[in-house]
């Protein structure tokens, strides 16, 4: 059965104009095919407010017909327009709209289908579409182009922010539908890079079609829509005005409202003018009637609007056989239409004499008004007819909802993160129905661990490659470049080897060089994990860098403006929660960085080896864990555990548990000496080997409080999961994302344990005010509670779009 599809739209009926009646010819269409369709949309609007009152006063907040339930927000709409009250009154109809979502009174939905205008629609629409699934926006009108080209906005800076909106939402969906090729052009030229399709406006043809004159009198110019600034109306007034000199008998019929109404009833005041008259728009059913009131249409444009927006109303006009004077400069989309059509007449913009001259030529010529209009009338048969585009809608959705992508994910390394990480993508691949085949090409030792783990119902998607030894070699080089380089030629390799249409690397921090290099994968989609970006330190805390790390994060914030500039780079994800929104404000390509969960390992069982270790009951302990280098602080503390005080020295014990780094071996067995013959009142364990995931978990029971002294590390860490999990406070620094995350979460004791003797007063004050004092065990639960293997999966899947 087919998935439910939710509809995000500002425009629905009982509005006739603008992309009202196609979203609900959408919405019908998806019903009459047998798929569940929710419309999430506001009260009706436009052209005017007013027009709508009764209705809106009456009209309840949800309603069936058929297979479509239409849910409205009750968001404000304002009785004058401006530019400025229209997006306040968008961003309400977000923040309306995202309460709901939020709240469950509308629940996301795996196939969303969202309208521009309003882009904050579509944002509503990225908001409401359910890991993992699909979504579309069909863009009708590009508001920045529109709002530059019409002078709307003047701010430079306001113009530049909502390009960035239309920017950073239309890159969070699957597929963007525009209606001319001129449409699709400029969103390029604001860096959308999502997939971008032609799907015009469709037309009923069983319900528009030609018929006689409606009436048999004065013949007509019919102008009938929205009286707004886009339209450029004021030249259908000066040919009121033109052509009353020498046709008097000519009645210019204007029907609709909108924000120039006002303006235009007092200029035609002034002038006297006898031959146009006001009418409101007509019902939706009346419309094909209403079509055969003109014996030539109107359709005037704002020549800097032609390239954001074409005006649907031509397509009603073509389908109903009448014939209309456009005004259209060269290039446009509608002087190319009417080339390839012959149903309609451009004059250039703001030519009155041309405009005049067209309209006086053309009612005279009663036998090529009636030839354009059955020219018109085949061209929307063949090319507009309503069965046939929303046919080709469904499987455009049918497509994106059978998409399925087979994916790479090179991870080199055999050391820390990379065994679980894995783990947890094969574990979770199962729930991931986009993902038809996976690659993994590590190194030889991880793929003998991994193998077995893979069960026999998930062998036919999932694939393990062993690297070569001179691979392996040059990707884990310790010369940065080097590696980097590798790791991307590598990849090439293996995508091209295996046929994979995407790829991800599981640490592209090494990346960072050959993609700002602007290398990419032909023509594949990459994407991958930043572990350790730190260009945005000094905002996460009250420190300053030091000169060391003002250079490095130089350097880095130079190769990650460049490597986000890459085309082949599609989505880049982190561990660090604060550094995808300073990304998006000061990079260009900032939007394609995304927040990644660093998952907590899942619970293990009491193990005997780590339960033998004798730790006294009644001392506070102190527990550190993992690998033991100068970096992980174990030498730092080591020195502080010299300078407690005796009295503090003899209230607790402190368990020292993991492989010693050899460039510190030396060191730390003298350190550890000195130790013991200094503070005999000390209990001290060092086991100097790996432990298992048992081991850690037995410990950090056990412990009173975790130890992870690093020394300005930069990056995540998976101690603060482990300690969190189990209900444990820790003493960590306070630099960087460790020591925010301890901070903003209640995580334990953030310090500055760069020196010995701060180290040393950190541990007393534990030991004397007690552990519990610094830790929130609700808070905790929730910072571990967010970050959960599956969702960690989930966001790896998601950014593993094909090309």
């Amino acid at each position: 059965m087919a998935d439910p599809v939710l509809i995000v739209t500002q425009h629905y009926k009982p509005e006739v104009i603008g992309s009202a009646s196609y979203v609900t010819d959408l919405a019908e269409w998806l019903g009459r095919e047998g798929r569940a369709v929710t419309v999430l949309t506001g009260l009706a609007h436009y052209p005017n407010t007013a027009e709508f009152r009764s209705f809106n006063a009456s009209v309840p907040k949800r309603e069936t017909e058929g297979n479509v339930t239409v849910e409205r927000l009750r968001s404000w709409h304002p009785e004058r327009r401006s530019a400025m009250l229209r997006i306040i009154s968008e961003c309400l109809f977000l923040l309306v709209g995202m309460i709901a979502v939020l709240s469950g009174r509308v629940s996301r939905h795996t196939t969303v289908v969202s309208l521009s205008p309003s882009i904050f629609a579509v944002m509503l629409g990225v908001v409401a579409t359910r890991r993992g699934g699909h979504h579309i926006a069909l863009v009708h009108d590009i508001q920045s182009g529109l709002a530059q080209g019409l002078n709307m906005v003047r701010s430079g800076a306001m113009l530049r922010i909502m390009r960035w909106c239309e920017r950073i939402t239309l890159n969070r969906v699957d597929l963007v539908l525009v209606l001319t090729q001129e449409m699709r052009a400029q969103l390029l030229g604001i860096g959308v890079r999502t997939p971008i399709e032609i799907l015009p406006i469709w037309v009923d043809t069983d319900h528009i079609k030609p018929q006689a004159d409606a009436q048999a009198n004065a013949p007509t110019l019919l102008y009938s829509g929205n009286f707004g600034r886009k339209q450029g109306l004021r030249q259908v007034l000066e040919l009121a005005e033109d052509i009353a000199q020498s046709r008097p008998d000519v009645a210019i019929l204007l029907r609709g409202d909108g924000s120039e109404k006002g303006a235009m009833t007092d200029w035609v005041a002034q002038r006297e003018l006898s031959n146009i008259r006001f009418e409101s728009l007509l019902p939706r059913e009346d419309l094909n009637d209403g079509l055969a009131h003109g014996d030539i249409h109107l359709v005037p444009q704002n020549p800097l609007a032609a390239d954001f927006a074409i005006p649907s109303k031509i397509y009603s006009i073509m389908a109903a056989g009448r014939p209309f004077i456009a005004t259209a400069g060269p290039g446009s989309a509608l002087w190319r239409l009417s080339q390839e059509t012959g149903a309609f007449v451009c004059v250039p913009p703001d030519n009155r004499e041309a405009l005049c001259r067209t309209a006086l030529e053309l009612l005279e010529a009663e036998e090529e008004r009636v030839e354009m209009g059955r020219r018109g009338r085949r061209y929307i048969e063949a090319e507009h007819a309503r069965d046939r585009l929303l046919a080709k809608f469904v499987a455009m959705l049918d497509r994106l909802e059978r998409q399925r992508h087979r994916v790479l994910i090179l991870e080199p390394d055999r050391d820390g993160h990379p065994r679980e990480w894995l783990e947890h993508l094969m574990r979770h691949i199962e729930a991931e129905d986009r993902i038809e085949e996976m690659w993994l090409v590590v190194s030889g030792e991880l793929k003998a661990v991994l193998e077995p783990e893979i069960s026999s119902e998930l062998r036919p998607r999932i694939h393990l490659i062993a690297l070569t030894r001179s691979e392996w070699r040059y990707c884990t080089h310790s010369i940065l470049p080097v590696s980097g380089f590798a790791r991307w030629w590598v990849m090439r390799r293996y995508l091209r080897r295996t046929g994979a249409d995407a790829g991800c690397f599981l640490s592209l921090d090494h990346l960072s060089l050959p993609l700002a290099f602007g290398l990419g994968a032909s023509g594949r989609k990459l994407s991958g994990i930043l572990f350790r970006p730190s260009v945005h330190y000094p905002s996460l805390g009250s420190y300053r860098p030091t000169l060391r790390e003002r250079i490095r994060d130089l350097r880095k914030a130079l190769l990650y403006r460049m490597m986000l500039l890459n085309r082949a780079v599609d989505t880049v994800l982190t561990l660090d929660p604060f550094f995808p929104d300073y990304a998006a404000q000061r990079y260009l390509g900032g939007h394609k960085v995304h927040a990644v969960p660093d998952p907590a390992h899942p619970r293990m069982a009491i193990s005997v080896k780590a339960a033998s270790i004798q730790i006294p009951n009644e001392r506070i302990t102190f527990v550190m864990f993992g690998v033991l280098t100068a970096r992980k602080g174990v030498l730092a503390l080591l020195e502080a555990l010299r300078l407690l005080p005796e009295d503090i020295a003899g209230r607790v014990a402190v368990v020292i548990a993991g492989k010693v780094a050899p460039d510190v071996s030396r060191q730390l067995a003298e350190l550890e000496a000195a130790l013991r013959k200094e503070q005999k009142q000390l209990w001290l364990r060092i086991e100097d080997r790996w432990l298992s995931s048992e081991e850690i978990e037995t410990l950090i029971g056990r412990c009173d409080v975790v130890l992870a002294p690093y020394q300005r590390f930069v990056g995540s860490s998976g101690v603060l999961l482990w300690a969190a999990r189990a209900g444990k406070p820790l003493l960590t620094q306070d630099y960087g994302l460790v020591g925010r995350l301890v901070q903003d979460y209640r995580l334990g004791l953030a310090a500055d344990v760069t020196q010995p003797s701060l180290l040393a007063t950190a541990l007393t004050k534990l030991a004397i005010e007690g552990p519990d004092r610094f830790f929130d065990q609700k808070s905790a639960a929730k910072f571990v509670s967010d970050r959960t293997p599956e969702a960690f999966a989930a966001h790896v899947f998601g950014s593993l779009r094909t090309s």
